[in-house]
């Protein structure tokens, strides 16, 4: 009687078994996944993974989506699925994979996606892999043909970044000289903006994005230095070589551009990326924003000839000088410069020539004088005297505002 029992239980079990392979090759997943109260799409996950493994991606997606078909949930058929979509470019689905990770994981562990292949949360593995993968599809810069390195962005992209970095210096810069705490307005900074054209606008931002980052310690003393001095002419024309050729394109927001650099030592510290990547990307964004060696060069900008033109060239020096990105000598000297173009004698000189004439007086109008007592002591010998200093112009080292002050 017992071995009769057993004998119609494994009857049964092996038609059961026949009934669930005859369900699921002749049903859909869901019709399946519901006739034989299914397992949540893991027996597909199964295969997915080691489909994945064997380097079958076309396979693995199959399974996946069989998987997802009985259960959207199935977190190792995400897993597998944004893997296998990584390895086959479609960067988009694999984000989606990762994003419903991150809602529906849980505590749920893997091994997959990891460095070392030890289990970690899949909602951890899931945010470090889409860093990588925004960090993959956001490059910001780009090469040229002729070899120099742009940012990858429109002026309509420009646009709507909000406010700029010339546009919030300029705010702080009204806001310190507004009397009795007077609010500013845009049309404050408006009023200043418009002084520069669209071009000089991006060539202001890139200094300041430039001098934010050093304040910010993501770029050295020296890495500033290089950028700026090859570069200072985009806002002293008159007395230095032009800007790269670049300098006068739309710029990023400084935020983007710190927020990238920040996403970048994140992935670093994580180890999605290595140091020499980081390095890499980091080196083209300082490059991108002001060549330390320009391959090309702006046009030379020609001097005012006006006086309407030549005052508001001294105002936007003026500007300039306010938002610390240049020194207190390399102002006076493109001043001087300006007004030496427009053929205004500097002051300096008139003083000189108007003592000069004050010194010629005629002799018949001076004081008869007493005669001076000789000298009846005995004469010293002539001591060597000290060479006079140099009167040659020494090397300026740029007395850099901000960022290394003190």
């Amino acid at each position: 009687m017992f071995i009769s029992k057993i004998v119609v239980s494994t009857a049964l079990a092996a038609g059961l078994l026949s009934s669930c392979s005859f369900i699921e090759s002749h049903t859909s997943p869901e019709t399946y996944n519901l006739l034989t109260l299914g397992d949540n799409g893991a027996k597909e996950a199964s295969k997915a993974t080691l489909a994945y493994s064997q380097g079958d991606f076309n396979k693995a997606d199959e399974h996946v989506q069989m998987s997802l078909r009985q259960n959207p949930k199935n977190t190792q058929a995400l897993m597998v699925g944004a893997l296998t979509a990584e390895k086959t470019g479609r960067l988009n689905r694999a984000r989606q994979y990762y994003e419903d990770i991150i809602l529906v994981a849980g505590d749920d562990e893997t091994v997959l996606g990891t460095d070392d292949m030890q289990p970690q949360k899949m909602v951890d593995v899931a945010k470090k892999r889409l860093r990588l993968l925004t960090i993959n599809q956001s490059k910001l810069v780009i090469e040229n043909a002729d070899g120099t390195t742009s940012f990858s962005i429109s002026e309509e992209a420009a646009s709507r970044q909000g406010r700029s970095a010339l546009e919030e210096a300029l705010f702080v810069r009204e806001q310190k000289n507004a009397a009795d705490n007077k609010a500013v307005t845009e049309a404050d900074v408006k009023a200043v903006e418009v002084l520069f054209t669209p071009q000089e606008q991006n060539i202001i931002s890139r200094f300041l994005i430039l001098k934010e980052l050093a304040e910010n310690d993501m770029i050295t003393k020296e890495e500033f230095l290089a950028a700026r001095q090859s570069n200072i002419g985009g806002l002293l024309p008159l007395t230095n070589a032009p800007a790269g050729i670049t300098a006068d394109k739309s710029v990023p927001s400084p935020d983007m551009i710190i927020e990238r650099i920040n996403a970048l030592k994140s992935a670093t510290e994580e180890r999605a990326i290595t140091p020499r990547e980081f390095s890499a990307e980091r080196d083209l964004i300082i490059e991108a924003i002001l060549p330390p060696s320009p391959r090309q060069r702006l046009k030379r900008q020609a001097p005012a000839k006006d006086l309407l033109s030549a005052a508001k060239n001294l105002r936007k020096l003026e500007v300039i000088y306010d938002l610390d990105l240049i020194t207190t000598k390399e102002k006076q000297k493109e001043q001087a410069a300006i007004e030496r173009n427009l053929g205004i004698t500097p002051a300096k000189e008139t003083t000189t020539t108007t003592k000069e004439k004050i010194n010629i007086i005629p002799a018949e109008s001076l004081e008869p004088q007493t005669t001076a007592p000789v000298n009846t002591a005995p004469q010293l010998p002539e001591l060597p005297q000290a060479p006079l200093p140099s009167t040659e112009p020494q090397p300026l080292i740029p007395d850099v505002s901000s960022p290394f002050n003190g």
